[in-house]
């Protein structure tokens, strides 16, 4: 009696037909780029606080030759107006009208001028004016200087004549007076110039800050 043999398509056991796995690949998630931007974020701080202190302490040197030049120039002040003999009215004076000086005064050349080529003795004997009507001055006591009528400070008044030391002293004076004003000159510059550069940085900071924010941001469909 013949046996069938089994099919060799059945009677297998132990295996199974199964389809192959897919493999899923993930998607790698884009990394943020904001690793890039941070030293150039605090590089830009830094700067923006370097001339922010160069700001202050050369707005602090604009102060200091402010004060320096108010002080010499209250010291011509002093010896420009220094006072003068007054004497009661008592005979003929030469009277000068209206006042003793004309209105104005020249701006000296703080650098260049010396007052002394600028000196002129124009009173004579006894002098007063129409502002002094029961006094009287002696001439060989007054002056008049272009140069230093600036300063004039009383002009009812005649102004003493300065000796030489004087007018050396003014002179001396003059030119701290020129340099104080044009260090203050270059001072001004210079903070505008350090205002502008600091702009430009606060600029480029908050540019620098807003595409680190916007790449920091997640995105669409990422959880």
């Amino acid at each position: 009696m013949n046996v069938n043999q089994p099919s060799g398509a059945f009677g297998r056991r132990g295996r199974e037909l199964r389809a192959p796995a897919v493999q899923t690949e993930r998607t790698a998630k884009p990394a943020r780029a904001t690793g890039h931007a941070t030293p150039v974020l605090v590089g830009l701080t830094c700067l923006l606080l370097s001339v922010a202190a160069a700001i202050f302490w050369t707005v602090a040197g604009v102060e200091q030759l402010n004060a320096e030049a108010a002080r010499t120039e209250q010291r011509v002040v002093d010896i420009v107006n220094q006072p003068v003999r007054h004497l009661p009215r008592s005979g003929p004076v030469d009277l000068f009208s209206p006042g003793w000086f004309h209105p104005g005064a020249t701006k000296p050349d703080f650098d260049n001028v010396d007052i002394r080529t600028s000196q002129e003795l124009p009173y004579q004997g006894y002098v007063s004016s129409d502002l002094n009507p029961s006094e009287m001055f002696v001439g060989s006591d007054l002056e008049f200087n272009s140069m230093t009528k600036y300063f004039y400070a009383d002009r009812t008044l005649p102004k003493k004549r300065l000796s030489q030391a004087e007018m050396l002293e003014i002179n001396r004076l003059y030119r701290v007076i020129g340099h104080d004003q044009s260090a203050t000159l270059m001072q001004w510059l210079t903070t505008i110039g350090l205002a502008a550069v600091g702009i430009c940085l606060g600029y480029a900071l908050f540019q620098v800050a807003g595409r680190s924010r916007r790449s920091a941001m997640v995105l669409p469909g990422e959880t």
